[in-house]
């Protein structure tokens, strides 16, 4: 008997770990993602084609998640601090009535917010057409809605606790009714990050378009045949034939970067944006070309 309880705590044990760790790395992949898929499709390319592993998308999650849970946690803190100074009051000082009367306004409060923004979440057309495109695009613009959401569902949980009082806090029907609403908050905080993720990724590529890809690496594009990309000109690509001298690979092209690499592919962009809008040229990698990776540029 004895050694089937020290089994029983061990698989207990076992199971605090496991459990909460496989949740947490399902988001920070599921985050990385959004984020690495929102980046590349900004340049027309699908994260399929790339072949990414588990471990390229979880090192992109730190750097969509810390400013959502960063905001997350001091409203949090924010939040908890302002509960139990309300509760402490409401405890000590307010009578029974008041009391009531403070859980009904909070209850009505969270109410109206969560039928005022709950629609929002769904995105209909008047609010992306009559709201959105009035306000300036920044990341507030996608994440406030949600939040007032997730507010309302607080609110709304803060009411019950005040209207429950000492003497019924352990009914099981308002237990359950509780969890559903830290369940529902917990759903609206991940929709929340999945959206920033999505707009990080979307803002990091066009960051990346404007200043340069700064964080690309320099190429030198031989080829068996000519190539004339889209992105060819004087100050961007240039192409060259070097004469017979210089076969097989007697055409190349200067002025190329490279956004990404899969098995059987290239995604390369012009070392500068283009002024009528961003061009991704895909070569494939066969026997027909050889990329020569630079040094850092000077001048």
């Amino acid at each position: 008997m004895a050694l089937d309880a020290e089994e029983k705590s061990f698989l207990e044990k076992a199971a605090y770990v496991v459990t909460p760790g496989s949740v947490v790395i399902g988001l920070l992949y599921y985050i990385g993602n959004t984020y690495r898929s929102a980046y590349y499709s900004y340049f027309g390319i699908s994260t399929r084609d790339l072949q990414l592993t588990m471990q390229d998308y979880l090192l992109d999650s730190p750097t969509a998640l810390f400013l959502p849970l960063w905001i997350a946690l001091v409203l949090g803190l924010i939040g908890v601090v302002l509960f139990r100074r309300v509760e402490r009051w409401l405890s000590h000082q307010a009578t029974l009535r008041q009391r009531l009367i403070g859980s009904r306004v909070v209850a009505g409060l969270g109410a109206v917010l969560l039928l005022v923004s709950f629609p929002v979440l769904l995105e209909p057309t008047w609010w992306q057409r009559g709201v959105l495109r009035g306000l300036p695009r920044s990341w507030l613009r996608e994440l406030m809605p949600p939040m007032v959401v997730a507010v309302g569902a607080l609110l709304l949980l803060f009411a019950m606790y005040l209207r429950r009082g000492p003497e019924r806090r352990r009914d099981r029907f308002w237990s359950i009714t509780e969890g559903l609403l830290l369940a529902a908050v917990a759903m609206i905080l991940f929709f929340d990050m999945s959206r920033y993720a999505y707009g990080a990724g979307m803002s990091r590529a066009e960051d990346d378009a404007e200043h340069g890809y700064r964080g690309s690496t320099p190429v030198l594009v031989h080829s068996r045949t000519p190539l004339h990309p889209a992105t060819a000109g004087p100050k961007l690509v240039s192409c060259q034939d070097r004469g017979p001298e210089f076969r097989p690979y007697q055409y190349n092209c200067r002025g190329f970067r490279i956004l990404a690499k899969s098995e059987t592919r290239y995604f390369l962009v012009p070392r500068r944006r283009p002024p009528d809008g961003d061009i991704t040229y895909i070569l494939r990698d066969d026997a027909n070309v050889r990329v020569e990776v630079l040094g850092k540029e000077r001048g």
